[in-house]
């Protein structure tokens, strides 16, 4: 009968796998940390949900969310940055270098076909930016942070528009990127709020006739 050691010496060196690097097993663990208090916050709301129940949620121990994130807000923080990722992600093959408007649009196109077939980062997003609005203090920093971010995005694609002759000099990126994020909120917020009377195609219809009106006008 053969021994442990001859078992060993028998296999093929490429049929083991490769050990994970700590780097890349940090990595594993908190995306699917993030994933788990996606599914807890799209069902439960994020009131109830505590970084022990998200470890457990994930498969791991209870201390292992706070280990990573430190606070509850961190990683809500982390979830947003993830669903808006997601969301670009969506858009990626409207943004291979086609112009600003394509990029915009293509963005906004992202943002929406989301709401056809939603993942639990995007319904978990959709609910903290509830909450936030609500006054749920620990969340609306975060929100706040992650429009401006999405501001400053939405304006140096209009700006890099403009250096590039494709957009005229009348247009305020500042000011255009302030009604193209309140724009997108404004459609996903109606869309959670009653779904089967939200028309996604609509929606983008006009969302792309409104970005390319409002990027060329004047």
């Amino acid at each position: 009968m053969p021994t442990h050691d001859e078992d060993r010496g028998d296999r093929d060196p490429r049929d083991v796998p490769p050990r994970r690097t700590q780097a890349e097993r940090r990595a594993r663990a908190e995306t699917a940390l993030i994933a788990a208090a996606a599914r807890l916050i799209a069902e439960h709301g994020s009131t109830g949900v505590t970084l022990a129940r998200v470890g457990e949620e994930a498969g791991f121990s209870r201390g292992l969310a706070t280990h990573y994130f430190g606070s509850k807000a961190a990683l809500l923080a982390r979830l947003q940055e993830a669903a808006l990722a997601e969301a670009m992600a969506a858009a990626a093959p409207e943004r291979s270098g086609a112009g600003a408007l394509e990029e915009l649009c293509g963005f906004a196109r992202g943002c929406l076909e989301g709401v056809r077939n939603p993942t639990d980062l995007g319904r978990a997003f959709v609910v903290l930016g509830a909450e936030a609005l609500a006054g749920a203090s620990e969340l609306t920093v975060a929100v706040a942070e992650l429009d401006a971010s999405t501001r400053q995005w939405t304006a140096e694609v209009v700006g890099q528009g403009q250096r590039e002759g494709e957009l005229g000099a009348g247009v305020d990126p500042g000011a255009f990127a302030l009604a193209f994020v309140g724009l997108l909120k404004g459609l996903v917020v109606q869309a959670a709020a009653a779904p089967q009377a939200f028309d996604v195609g609509v929606a983008i219809v006009e969302s792309e006739r409104w970005i390319r009106l409002a990027l060329t006008a004047g």
